[in-house]
């Protein structure tokens, strides 16, 4: 009876501590990570303008990549293999964004700002919706922007990560209110509410030569002009 009283103590004391380190590795921050890259791990995509860093001059990893990228105006994206220990920055300029290829060898790291032309996004995140929604697939990500633009949706999640089960096709989901984002690689949320569709590349270039220019502020409020909108330019 002594022992089996010991035997009881002794399992309530292990279950203690396995629970404590359960909870002391448990991470309950819900604060997203700051991200300027969307991460595609064991994925590959033709860059054809590239240039090659020396594995002998720095260490190639993720940071050193977005490091490079960042101080080089003309990356837009860039590629490291892992087991060559080679990187890439790439700089093509008009690139189809689609699902990548599948290939254990490399990572793809995208510019957050390259995604941001297409629409106001969120790299590395997804966005959990709060109500059910219906799985949809595209070619390219110009065809996924062009259908949530089209049927007035506020926000679209997509998957770019390169699945075998999915095939070649971008992975969707079109929602209009999320309850809460989490981090997860190879995810982006598309936020169309921000997207000002008429002059949308004057506002991006914030000037647009002599046909007019954004208001800035609300001082001509009166006259039904909002912030943002593209008045006319004044001629001298």
């Amino acid at each position: 009876m002594v022992y089996t009283i010991k035997g009881i103590f002794f399992y309530i004391c292990l279950l203690c501590i396995v629970t404590r380190n359960m909870v002391l590795n448990f991470n309950f921050n819900t604060e997203l990570s700051k991200k300027n890259y969307l991460i595609l791990k064991k994925s590959y995509i033709d860059c054809r303008n590239y240039n090659v860093i020396n594995k002998d001059k720095i260490t190639i990893d993720q940071n050193h990549g977005e490091k490079l990228c960042d101080e080089d105006n003309f990356c837009n994206y860039f590629l490291i293999n892992v087991l060559k220990k080679e990187l890439r920055l790439c700089y093509d300029k008009k690139f189809i964004i689609k699902r990548p290829i599948i290939n254990e060898s490399w990572i793809i790291a995208i510019k957050e700002k390259v995604l941001n032309k297409y629409a106001p996004s969120i790299v590395n995140t997804q966005g959990i919706c709060s109500h059910s929604v219906d799985k949809f697939f595209f070619d390219t990500l110009n065809e996924a922007i062009k259908k949530g633009k089209e049927q007035m949706h506020n926000y679209m999640i997509l998957n770019f990560q390169a699945n075998e089960k999915e095939g070649v096709k971008l992975e969707a989901y079109f929602c209009e209110t999320i309850d809460y984002f989490v981090d997860r690689e190879g995810y982006s949320v598309f936020d169309f509410k921000k997207i000002d569709n008429p002059h949308q590349s004057c506002l991006r270039a914030k000037k647009c030569g002599m046909r007019g220019s954004v208001q800035p502020d609300d001082s001509k409020y009166e006259e039904n002009i909002n912030p943002g909108d593209v008045v006319e330019a004044t001629k001298f």
